[in-house]
């Protein structure tokens, strides 16, 4: 049967043996230089450009958690940017999962409910942190259980699956379990029709390296004959692939007409995983026309297989698919850009890389997530050489071209020149604020919140970094500059409930802390220098934190440590009334989230459907397969009325003014942060019942009046203007935090004037940012 070729390498070519005086100096430079990126991304930047992931992974922070391995996914670029003859001219793509082994684990683990970590590795330029880690530097590769061994990074597929297998996840084994068509016969099929339709490209190549190729991708397989001409294996390999095809489509079509929409019935099993995963190979193959096939480039059913892309669009239509391949598309430039390193073993057949470039042309234009998107400037100097997967070896380069006049050398050095003016831009804040002027105007904080430097919390007053936001970046929201409109810059203003939670504990337990305000659109350098994380909340010194002198983050570790190493506050915690911490978390989310899946319900954009997705398990809602926008938004409105309405018996039904009486309890600051989030959801508009959406409306006015009374009496604490440093019942930042999220969405927010007319309803009466608002009087 048809397998991935194992990594194969051309002969090295013969060097001189070094010289006994070599200057070791050199030595060391010439290693350092062997171990430099490909992609040089600035140092502490974001790696990720929007909604994709432009940036080499990190290494993991820590060790994984119990039961939620580090999973290492070989992933790639449409294009480098870097002038390489298969990019020609292209800018940098993001970095996008493919390979057919690495998400058949995926698949298998999200379809059984496995949770894992996801760790992208460019197959092109893998990440120093992964080749030290771990020895072979292959993929996939697990670190953790389930599918891990031990402490360190395990490989090989199957070793992994039998691993995982041995976890006992009911829901996998019944996966795996032999169905009416088997796994090996879908392996046999698939596998034979994608590397067929390679080798037919790659036929007549004489050199070594190409000569190795083929043997990798059909010597086990026995699709090689030697001494065949090339003209004779080139059809046959051909006819090879459209037989397997044929075979494929036998098994697809009989499908369609039991009316079952996988292998497995009315669920995926595990030959539908393989299936899957190799179609999209062979369909991007054809596509792209990386086969020598004459019908292409073309569609799978333009060479006798019309079963089976609809068939990969009913797997598209499952939440496994999007969270696996991160894109609902069926076109992946990467994989193909990614495996033409391995066609350039036989450069001698690919005119010096051009033929591939053009199928690679073709997908770039069809790769929803590479062509029309914004891409950021080429990151370091354009070169002749790229390094090469593990997987593959590398390839012959064609020659350079003639050396450039002095008008040339001078449009390159201006190019230069511009380009690295355009990377400090890069770096600078969203809001730049004058050196050596104070960052608080009248009370409030405008520039980035000072880091503590050398610095170390005084003992028993830890350090706490609190996520914050501003009403409007003054028409620099990284969101789009549609999003603030002309409404001018807002102060830094405390809004996560998370962070405000452990504001509020600290506080009523009598514990002094100083606050950081961290924004959450422009992050100070100080913090992301200072934490590798950079997440709040975030804590140095106790309690809260630790006395080492980092900072750690977590909410709940927060919590669980200062209840350790405070008594008071493990008082607090502990103090028990009408209505648990519990039952507040269960409705919380179901509250705010609801409100905010159900306006972006109607979404057409692919990111926009994405955030959806997400925000059905935020919501605590389950995905409905082919469900409507409409229906959607429906269902969320009765799912957080229902949620509300559960809040208001919970705070209605109080007899004293808190939950743990007279003073608040745990339960009170964990329901206190949740409602004034969903208050200002609510009357911000952006909820998808009609009686709020747009205009916004009161929590009393969708079934819950006790809400704001209670509300009223926290403000009346001096904790609350504390931590949120406000008594005003209205908080764009709330909202304002969430424009980048939204803007996933864009097309239901009319690519952010609907945003911003949204984020108006919060500003004209945020007394933090229009101080000339004057509250109505009780009634």
């Amino acid at each position: 049967q048809p397998k991935a070729p194992e990594p194969v390498a051309a002969a090295p070519e013969p060097t001189p043996a070094p010289a006994e005086e070599e200057d070791e100096e050199e030595d060391e430079e010439e290693e350092e230089a062997e171990h430099e990126p490909l992609v040089k991304w600035p140092e502490n930047a974001s790696i990720f450009i929007g909604d994709y992931q432009f940036g080499p992974t990190p290494a993991p922070p820590g060790p994984p958690k119990p039961g939620v391995p580090y999973k290492a996914i070989l992933s790639g670029r449409a294009a480098y940017g870097t002038g390489h003859v298969l990019d020609g001219d292209r800018p940098l793509g993001p970095i996008m999962p493919y390979c057919p082994y690495c998400c058949r684990l995926t698949l298998l683990m999200l379809e059984s409910g496995m949770e894992f970590v996801p760790i992208l590795i460019d197959g092109s330029d893998k990440p120093k942190w992964f080749t030290d880690a771990y020895e072979v530097a292959k993929t996939p590769a697990f670190l953790g259980q389930p599918g891990g061994n031990g402490d360190e990074w395990t490989g090989e597929f199957e070793n992994i699956l039998g691993n995982l297998k041995a976890s006992g996840n009911a829901h996998l084994l019944a996966m795996c379990e032999p169905g009416d068509v088997a796994v090996e016969t879908i392996e046999k099929h698939a596998s034979t029709a994608g590397f067929a339709s390679a080798l037919s490209f790659i036929a007549g190549t004489t050199t070594e390296g190409g000569k190795m190729l083929m043997m990798g991708l059909g010597g086990e397989a026995g699709l090689i004959e030697e001494g065949e001409p090339a003209d004779e294996f080139r059809d046959r390999m051909v006819r090879t692939a459209r037989d397997a095809f044929g075979e494929l489509e036998k098994i697809f079509a009989e499908l369609a007409s039991s009316g079952k929409p996988f292998l497995g019935g009315d669920e995926p099993n595990q030959a539908d995983v393989y299936a899957l995963t190799m179609i999209l190979f062979g369909h991007n193959i054809y596509l792209g026309g990386l086969t020598a096939d004459p019908a292409a480039p073309c569609q799978l059913a333009d060479v006798g297989a019309p079963s089976l892309m609809p068939y990969v669009e009913r797997w598209m239509e499952r939440p496994s698919y999007l969270k696996c391949y991160r894109t609902k598309s069926t076109v992946f430039a990467p994989a193909m850009r990614n495996f033409s390193n391995m066609l350039m073993m036989a450069h001698d057949v690919m005119d010096g890389g051009k033929r591939i470039y053009t199928c690679l042309e073709r997908l770039r234009e069809l790769d929803v997530e590479y062509d029309g998107k914004e891409h950021p400037p080429v990151i370091g100097e354009p070169s002749a050489e790229e390094p090469e997967p593990a997987e593959a070896p590398s390839a012959e380069e064609p020659k350079p071209a003639e050396d450039p006049t002095p008008a040339e050398e001078g449009e390159a050095a201006a190019k230069q020149e511009e380009e690295e003016d355009e990377e400090e831009e890069d770096d600078e804040p969203v809001v730049p604020w004058p050196e050596g002027l104070s960052p608080y105007v009248g009370g409030y904080l405008y520039g980035p919140e000072p880091g503590p430097g050398d610095r170390k919390p005084e003992a028993g007053k830890p350090f706490k970094a609190v996520l914050s936001a501003r009403a409007s970046y003054g028409g620099r929201n990284t969101a789009g500059e549609l999003v603030d409109g002309d409404a001018a810059l807002g102060p830094i203003m405390p809004f996560c409930p998370y962070c405000a939670r452990i504001s509020l504990l600290l506080i009523e337990s009598g514990v002094e802390f100083q606050a950081f305000l961290i924004d959450a659109g422009d992050k100070p350098d100080w913090f992301i220098n200072a934490y590798d994380k950079a997440e709040t909340p975030a804590m140095m010194g106790s309690p809260g934190g630790l006395d080492d002198g980092q900072w750690v983050g977590e909410s709940k570790d927060i919590i669980a440590r200062a209840c350790e190493q405070n008594e008071k506050f493990k008082e607090l915690c502990e103090r028990e009334g009408p209505i648990t911490v519990e039952q507040i978390e269960k409705y919380a989310n179901e509250v705010a989230f609801g409100m905010i899946l159900g306006y972006i319900a109607p979404t057409e954009e692919e990111s926009g459907k994405g955030l959806a997705m997400g925000l059905h398990k935020q919501a605590g809602l389950e995905p409905i397969e082919g469900e409507t926008g409409a229906a959607l938004r429906e269902r969320c409105n009765a799912h957080f009325r229902a949620g509300l309405a559960e809040f208001e018996k919970m705070i209605g039904g109080l007899t004293t003014p808190f939950i743990g009486g007279d003073t608040p309890s745990k339960a009170d600051v964990f329901a206190a942060t949740t409602l004034f989030f969903s208050h200002n959801i609510a009357e911000s508009g952006l909820c998808g019942d009609s009686v709020a959406m747009d205009k916004g409306a009161s929590l009393a006015d969708l079934g819950a009046p006790s809400v704001v009374p209670y509300l009223q009496r926290w403000m009346e604490r001096p904790s609350w203007k504390t931590a949120y440093k406000t008594t005003c019942m209205y908080s764009t930042a709330v909202v304002a935090c969430l424009a980048g999220w939204m803007m996933m969405a864009k097309d239901v927010f009319d690519d952010g004037r609907k945003l911003n007319l949204i984020l108006d309803n919060l500003r004209r009466r945020d007394t933090d940012y229009n101080p000339d608002f004057v509250p109505p009087t009780k009634n």
